[in-house]
């Protein structure tokens, strides 16, 4: 069963559509000139450049029109003065270098680096655009990680151990490191094992071990993980996790990070210092009510009051990675104290009924 499984994770990865592969050699990215651009480049194709606006000036080392053959040059560009987009086509392997350009009387710094599966376009578009929080918005302005690759790369996280025995050329161009660093809260206790990175998506994954210290139920968000690197923060795209972890025990909990909140890429190294956050989900059990209060909640209900709330955190919430939001347990707890009692009041209106028939 186990190597069926294998098999039919490897037939599901590899049956991405080739349309897919090609779509995400096409890049948008916001301009920025507080960072400069990583800008994926080949030997063997050209990568073209849009910009908002036309070029007024480059200027870069290592950047030729017409480069010698043996010559300095790292890369060949071409640029037509009055244009708003250039090409650029690396020369050796390996080559990296930074160009500058300048648009509107404003510089933007580029770093090309040549790598084997280069982009075909590079289209940037005015302003930095929003910050986005939301992870199905983080899926949709990373063009080059669509949700079905992002689902691909969680399996190869979450199988990474066997993969790497029974299909080494599934994972062995994926980075991978085990920090077994720790960034635990009061009551669980949470380890990093291993982070894992696939930078043709620019997608990062973590597998975490969560082990309940307390003697309750320990209850979070499975949609709410996301790191810290120094001052940034990322949250996820996709996770594969419980939600809550029994007294005393643990848990494994994963979840892959995509880019980054301004929806460009994060390029971010396994060897990162990471520290993991979440949501935590606190509240209390709810006690019998009376029926005219449950009458109450009732009416509100049907006139859409909200009955139960719970807190959700605003972005900035989120440079706390152990901020905890209060929330109120699910109801099922207290509709099975009324089901309860209701089969209480039952059995002793029988047991009356029999008492009395009998004398």
């Amino acid at each position: 069963m186990r190597y069926l499984f294998l098999a039919l994770l490897a037939l599901l990865l590899n049956s991405l559509s080739a349309q897919e592969e090609l779509a995400a050699r096409i890049v948008h990215l916001p301009l920025n000139q507080n960072e400069p651009v990583i800008i994926r480049v080949g030997t063997r194709s050209i990568t073209t450049l849009e910009f908002p606006t036309k070029i007024e000036a480059l200027d870069g080392y290592g950047f030729g029109v017409s480069p010698a053959p043996e010559g300095p040059d790292l890369f060949q560009i071409s640029f037509s003065k009055g244009t708003n987009f250039l090409s650029v086509k690396a020369l050796h392997e390996g080559a990296e270098g930074n160009l500058s350009v300048i648009l509107d009387s404003k510089v933007y710094s580029l770093l090309c680096r040549t790598v084997s599966d280069p982009s075909f376009a590079v289209i940037f578009q005015e302003g930095r655009g929003k910050v986005i929080f939301n992870p199905q918005e983080v899926l949709a302005r990373n063009k080059e990680a669509s949700p079905a690759r992002i689902l691909g790369f969680l399996d190869k996280v979450k199988g990474y151990p066997a993969l790497k025995v029974s299909a080494p050329e599934m994972v062995q161009e994926l980075a991978v490191s085990e920090p077994n660093s720790d960034s635990s809260v009061e009551g669980l206790e949470i380890k990093l094992r291993r982070v894992i990175r696939d930078d043709v998506i620019d997608s990062i994954g973590f597998e975490l071990e969560l082990t309940n210290k307390t003697t309750n139920q320990f209850f979070y968000d499975p949609e709410g993980f996301f790191v810290r690197v120094g001052d940034e923060v990322y949250p996820q795209a996709v996770s594969d996790a419980g939600g809550i972890v029994p007294p005393g025990k643990k848990q494994a909990a994963f979840f892959i990070v995509s880019g980054n909140a301004s929806g460009g890429r994060n390029d971010l190294a396994v060897t990162n210092k990471f520290e993991v956050g979440f949501r935590q989900v606190r509240g209390e059990i709810d006690q019998p009510r009376s029926a005219a209060a449950e009458g109450r909640e009732s009416a509100d209900a049907s006139r859409g009051k909200p009955v139960d709330s719970v807190l959700v955190p605003h972005a900035e919430d989120l440079n706390s990675p152990t901020k905890l939001v209060r929330a109120a347990v699910h109801k099922r707890t207290r509709y099975a104290v009324k089901r309860k009692t209701s089969a209480d009041k039952t059995n002793q209106n029988k047991q009356a009924g029999r008492t009395t028939h009998d004398g």
